[in-house]
């Protein structure tokens, strides 16, 4: 007799964790061309209980195959929108692109879409589905290198640093500074400190 319940929702969570980064229908329909999700998908037709359980026992276990040797990565939604957002910067072109794909949009919304994290800051994505500007993010410090140009470290880590000769003050008071961070043309970003009027350009290190 088989325990339909349990090992039903066993298989089934650990189907919910390998679709995690299709979180909505747009999103599972960019995902419908990989026969390993497509056969796990096709378990839940089986009306057999004992059918549907087999299935899912074979398409769990090529799953977990294909995850151990690297050919496929389970990730949750939160911890790659986090990687989207430090990818911000970086020097691989086209980064957020890439993680945008793992995400639904409206495809015909207005405007900027705008996405809010814990910590206050705002990444806004263009219309082309990249990251146009992360806006309000936590600065840790602020402090001016030998020639005077600014240099810039995050809350998470990351350092930027003042590439144009624009004179912007040091803050004198850490306590809520953030930073909107813009792409410009040809790689290149702009870096506003909430203390000041002006921005600047700025390269991650």
């Amino acid at each position: 007799m088989f325990h339909t319940g349990r090992r039903t929702a066993s298989y089934l969570a650990f189907a919910a964790s390998a679709l995690a980064l299709a979180g909505t229908s747009a999103s599972a329909q960019q995902l419908q061309g990989s026969p390993l999700m497509d056969d796990l998908l096709a378990c839940r037709a089986l009306a057999s209980d004992s059918e549907r359980l087999s299935c899912l026992d074979r398409a769990a276990s090529a799953l977990d195959s294909a995850i151990g040797a690297g050919e496929l990565t389970v990730v949750e939604r939160q911890r790659a929108q986090a990687a989207e957002r430090d990818s911000f910067g970086s020097a691989v072109a086209g980064t957020g692109r890439f993680f945008t794909s793992l995400f639904s949009r409206e495809a015909d919304a207005a405007g900027p879409q705008v996405q809010t994290y814990e910590d206050g800051a705002q990444l806004i994505r263009g219309a082309d589905g990249d990251i146009e500007s992360l806006r309000g993010v936590p600065v840790r410090s602020v402090r001016a290198d030998p020639l005077g140009k600014l240099v810039v470290t995050l809350e998470n880590g990351q350092v930027w640093r003042q590439i144009d000769q624009r004179r912007i003050d040091v803050p004198r008071d850490m306590n809520g500074v953030t930073a909107d961070i813009t792409r410009g043309a040809i790689g290149s970003f702009f870096m506003q400190l909430s203390t000041s009027h002006s921005q600047f350009r700025a390269r991650r290190d």
